[in-house]
């Protein structure tokens, strides 16, 4: 049976405006410490995780105060001389949708009164120490079907679809192989870009037809930090400085690392076939986009861990982001189309979370990856290391002016659609 008197009587305690008792405290800390450290290792970003864990502990009737950044967690219980402090170590998370529901479903739980605190932390480790959802064979054909996927949405032909097939079998081996060792793994993204650009090269040096670009970017849309550039912007913008700083140098760390990789690999691939066409596609017939999407989604549930019932969800937000982003092509105005683009995704995520209790990042993430600057950030240093200074700091403007606009159309959302939890 759940022990709900003593949950009663922490709730009580904050009606009264009293400070829990140090056994409390004590108590339910170890719950909201290792809640928080899951929520790191799934990958939320600071005003989620805060939010949440601040939520958390008003249920349970705790004063408490928290402070994240993508690699630790600060937790303060209680107030004054009574005050307890813990500290959670983690590397960067990544995102792992189906823990995330998992979590969220236990914290419901508890609220609820059908969990007692002892055995919502046993299920809490239980989830976040659990094997992922889909193993090595499952991952490689994610990364596959998101490139399958990206390539056509980004103007690719059939050709350049093929190659973008190809290519991301050859980041999922990569990024399997090395990230079996901690060693290896922080040489992921150059050693990755170089093969993808020099293999790539060389396909188009025997192939005129296909161009490079949209089927090297389809490939790495899995490796780029899009997505955590436009956090950050989202982080800053909300206050969480400390946060958004850090994981703004981080993204522009692993932009440069997977450009350096980009330059080397496609410099080897002209020294043997010359040089290839970067951006003049094949020609796309109208049904690839479409069908595009339908892989896309696919790709998405299995890089991000969700469950199979989440497939039709994040197939509706990559609808949305696609008509959000070819309606900015339509107007001449991709940062116009990136922010209407974010603001239905973020008002579906909000009615998802309404209307099913469950996470609204099942939402909110796959339509975003469509939406983020990612791949304009990487044409921008590439044009930068090309010695076209003035092309690329232009795009690299542009690429920060759609973050802005992507995190602005999800404040928004928030604003004129609230969430019934920050998850």
């Amino acid at each position: 049976m759940c022990d709900t008197s003593r949950m009663n009587g922490s709730n009580h305690q904050e009606a009264s405006g009293e400070s829990p008792q140090p056994y409390e405290s004590s108590r339910y800390g170890a719950l909201v410490l290792n809640l928080g450290r899951a929520l790191l290792h799934v990958g939320s970003p600071a005003h989620r995780l805060e939010s949440a864990m601040q939520i958390m502990a008003d249920r349970l009737g705790l004063r408490a105060e928290f402070f994240s950044t993508p690699t630790a967690l600060i937790v303060s219980l209680g107030d004054g001389s009574k005050q307890q402090t813990f500290l959670a170590r983690s590397d960067p998370g990544s995102a792992n949708l189906s823990k995330l529901a998992d979590l969220t479903e236990v914290m419901d739980q508890l609220a609820s009164g059908h969990l007692d605190p002892e055995e919502a932390d046993h299920k809490v480790r239980a989830i976040d120490s659990a094997p992922p959802r889909y193993g090595p064979i499952l991952q490689l054909l994610g990364f596959v079907a998101i490139a399958l996927g990206v390539a056509p949405m980004i103007g690719g032909g059939l050709r350049e679809t093929m190659l973008a097939g190809v290519l991301g079998i050859v980041t999922g081996l990569s990024v399997l192989w090395l990230s079996s060792h901690a060693d290896r793994s922080r040489l992921i993204t150059p050693i990755a870009a170089a093969l993808i650009s020099f293999l790539g090269t060389l396909w188009c040096g025997f192939d005129p037809q296909t161009a490079l670009m949209p089927a090297v970017i389809g490939a790495m849309i899995a490796l780029l930090p899009g997505m955590d550039l436009t956090t950050a912007s989202r982080e800053l913008a909300t206050g969480h400085l400390v946060s958004g700083a850090s994981r703004m140098a981080f993204a522009l760390i692993i932009f440069a690392l997977l450009t350096f990789g980009l330059v080397m690999g496609g410099m080897a691939g002209q020294a043997l076939v010359g040089e290839v066409d970067l951006v003049t596609p094949s020609p796309r017939p109208a049904w690839l986009p479409p069908v595009a999407v339908l892989i896309a989604a696919l790709g998405l549930m299995l890089l991000f861990q969700a469950h199979r019932r989440d497939w039709f969800w994040m197939l509706g937000a990559c609808l949305l982001a696609w008509g959000g982003a070819s309606l900015g092509a339509i107007l001449g105005a991709p940062v116009m189309g990136a922010f209407i683009g974010a603001l239905v995704v973020g008002l579906a995520g909000n009615l998802f979370v309404k209307f099913t209790g469950r996470p609204g990042s099942i939402i909110h993430l796959p339509g975003l990856i469509l939406l983020v600057p990612g791949s304009i950030g990487l044409r921008s240093l590439a044009t930068l290391l090309g010695d076209d200074v003035v092309s690329g700091i232009e795009t690299a403007m542009l690429a920060g002016i759609i973050a802005v606009a992507l995190t602005t159309g999800m404040i928004l959302a928030s604003v004129l659609l609230p969430p019934k939890n920050a998850l």
